[in-house]
């Protein structure tokens, strides 16, 4: 693909924009912790972390394993979203204490996740994996140790007056972050309907609330979202979906959980451990019976109402009920490589960028 991307920044009264948007109560932004009548978030919370007081009491303090106090790590993720159910129930279920660990999730933008998993600030992350070959590329020494889906698992939502992707061009579509899951997903829509290199691909903010917000203030006449966010705009704005990632059929890698490999090296047993409460998360939020249990915990997560997390919840069933154990899809990473902007990745193998071996080792 030799089609050029015409990226470009929005102007500075986007940010006055968003901000307005933010504090007349159009969204939250995505660094606040998740919030209800049961659980208020604790004044001494880290910004942008869950606190532990949101989860049950069960799961709230470290448990004890073996007469040992639970290992305290600290997990990273890039949105409040669907796709992190694995991550929210296994710590609203107790799954990771039960596996001796005693987990903070914290909520960090995709483009600091590297800088976070280096500087020790988080131990384990779900980054997107384009995020994960662009450093390992520049000699970062990270990999990717599992998957949290293989597929773009969003949508393309536009103002209704357009009504075809073709109908985009000359227009702007925007994503949280250039180099982001948003950003590459927006690259492949637009791709196979030869749209490339005729629209406006510009960064809106670096959250899915951010992006949110310049769709439904007319700063972008198009914005890549989580099927949650696109079932918010038709319902709130009229706006209209153009491109469904799950119906397209192109294998794209979502999110992979990221680690340091030094992190990894020196602390197998704890990597392992997150890794069998991450995959019994998996399969609890795969399992039917679990249905409404993990809508009620999203809509508390992800700050919107239960029809609106079901309405993400719905197509992610798709991709976590396709197998038992998150393995990585080499076609996903592959199409990510494809559109790196780094000319080494066009000789780049998928498997430089993956270690399944804790994985498989605790099967």
């Amino acid at each position: 693909m030799k089609a050029l991307l015409r990226r470009a920044t929005l102007p500075m009264a986007l940010g006055a924009m968003l901000t307005l948007a933010a504090c007349s109560g159009q969204a939250a932004p995505a660094s606040s912790p998740p919030a209800s009548a049961a659980a208020k978030p604790s004044a001494a919370a880290a910004p942008g972390s869950v606190p532990a007081n949101s989860a049950p009491a069960q799961s709230a303090k470290p448990a004890v394993s073996g007469g040992q106090a639970s290992k305290a790590i600290k997990v990273g993720f890039s949105q409040f979203a669907v796709p992190f159910a694995p991550f929210y129930m296994a710590k609203e279920t107790g799954i990771y204490a039960k596996n001796g660990l005693d987990v903070t999730l914290q909520q960090i933008n995709g483009p600091a996740a590297v800088p976070a998993l280096l500087a020790d600030e988080v131990q384990l992350d779900g980054l997107g994996a384009n995020e994960v070959t662009r450093a390992v590329l520049a000699g970062a020494p990270v990999t990717s140790i599992a998957t949290l889906g293989d597929v773009p698992v969003f949508v393309l939502m536009a103002d209704k007056k357009f009504k075809s992707v073709e109908d985009l061009a000359g227009q702007t579509v925007g994503v949280t972050s250039v180099g982001s899951s948003t950003d590459v997903s927006a690259r492949l829509f637009l791709d196979h309907f030869k749209m490339l290199d005729k629209v406006k691909i510009v960064a809106a903010g670096g959250t899915t609330t951010t992006v949110y917000a310049a769709l439904t203030n007319g700063v972008v006449q198009a914005a890549i979202m989580g099927h949650d966010q696109g079932a918010r705009a038709a319902k709130e704005g009229g706006f209209v979906q153009l491109v469904d990632g799950v119906k397209l059929g192109v294998p794209l890698n979502f999110s992979v959980i990221g680690v340091k490999r030094s992190y990894a090296k020196d602390n197998p047993e704890v990597v392992k451990s997150f890794l069998r409460a991450y995959q019994q998360g998996w399969n609890y939020v795969a399992d039917p019976a679990n249905k409404s249990t993990v809508v009620n915990t999203l809509a508390r997560y992800i700050q919107a109402s239960p029809e609106v997390a079901e309405a993400g919840y719905t197509p992610w069933t798709a991709v976590w009920s396709a197998k038992k154990v998150p393995t990585i899809d080499p076609d996903g990473i592959t199409n990510v490589l494809r559109f790196a902007d780094d000319p080494k990745a066009r000789s780049a193998k998928p498997e430089e960028f993956i270690d399944e071996s804790f994985l498989k080792s605790i099967q």
